[in-house]
């Protein structure tokens, strides 16, 4: 072989191994992914994510790092997702909302009531309706949805009013996420839904602009809600999961070593995540009322006739057809 050939040669390589790394990994070394979400530290949500980044580098030995980003910094829930879908953020951990927002057929997973208990919802999410909203998300999005985590129940949350039953809440003002599902269950109910962004509930609980929100108590705590909020209703209406996503380009660009490492890391980080919920749940209603929080039983089935008999015939255009029914059906 000529000199100037070989010259040639290891050029090329050199090039090759900058673009796509040159060798059986297919890693050209080092590699950083961000990963954002809204929920403050002081959470499961937040500790699952370091666990998750401590084990992307142990099985990678350091080739894979991730880099966290907690508490909104990056933006909020919608901008996150956008964010993930077009690659300026890598992984975002967040709420099912983005299904509502860009996948409408499957709003139905943000439905109160629609879950029984976690291992439902697990079956759900695991089974055919789960693999078709991933696929559907990988197709129309370029967004992977690496792992469901489970997320803990949603309660209602009020400023100074007492709610035992649907009747209680008429004409109540209450902070709800800007999802049709949410806002029409809610409407149902008897409320007047306000849909505001994660980032100004706070002070919009404060002010008066609203007089109640619902969300899981991890958020209830970390973001401060007690300060303007004096009751928290045990409706646990939403049984949710946050979905670990992630650009799909930036997905294939890693080698077939650090898929399987990332994936392998987010499903054993999602096992951890729900140990986790279990505990800080617990840990968080005992704070909330040392904070002086009043915890309110309510008659929950009340509430659930009222939504899963009405709302599926208002979103009869939207849902995939049936989906609703075999959500109930899922054994």
């Amino acid at each position: 072989m000529s000199l100037m050939l070989r010259v040639k040669l290891t050029v090329a390589c050199g090039v090759f191994i900058s673009v796509a790394g040159c060798g059986p990994s297919g890693s050209s070394g080092p590699k950083e992914l961000k990963l954002a979400y809204v929920m403050a530290p002081g959470g499961p949500a937040h500790e699952a994510a370091e666990y998750l980044a401590q084990l992307v580098e142990k099985k990678t030995g350091g080739e894979l790092t991730i880099k966290l980003f907690p508490s909104a910094q990056l933006g909020n829930d919608r901008e996150l997702a956008e964010a993930v879908m077009i690659g300026s953020v890598d992984m975002v951990v967040g709420g099912t909302a983005p299904i509502g927002w860009y996948l409408s057929e499957y709003g139905v997973i943000e439905a109160p009531f629609v879950f029984r208990d976690y291992d439902h919802l697990d079956t759900v999410l695991d089974g055919p309706i789960g693999r078709e909203i991933s696929e559907a998300f990988s197709k129309k999005r370029r967004t992977k949805i690496l792992d469901w985590w489970h997320r803990g129940p949603r309660y209602l949350t009020t400023t100074d009013r007492k709610v035992t039953r649907p009747a209680d809440l008429e004409g109540l003002k209450l902070r709800v996420p800007e999802l049709p599902t949410y806002i029409e269950a809610w409407r149902l109910l008897g409320t007047n839904p306000t849909p505001i962004t994660y980032s100004e509930i706070f002070m919009a609980l404060k002010q008066g602009i609203v007089e109640g929100q619902e969300n899981p108590l991890e958020v209830i705590y970390t973001s401060s809600f007690a300060e303007v909020q004096k009751y928290v209703m045990k409706t646990e209406h939403l049984l949710g999961a946050y979905m670990v996503m992630m650009n799909e380009t930036k997905f294939q660009q890693l080698s077939p070593e650090h898929q399987k490492a990332l994936v392998e890391a987010t499903e054993e980080s999602g096992r951890h995540e729900h140990e986790l919920m279990l505990k800080y749940d617990e840990q968080f209603a005992k704070k909330l009322q040392t904070a002086g929080v009043e915890f309110v039983d309510v008659d929950r089935e009340a509430f659930r006739e009222i939504v899963v008999g009405a709302l599926p015939a208002r979103f009869e255009d939207q849902w995939a057809p049936g989906v609703f029914q075999r959500i109930l059906e899922t054994k």
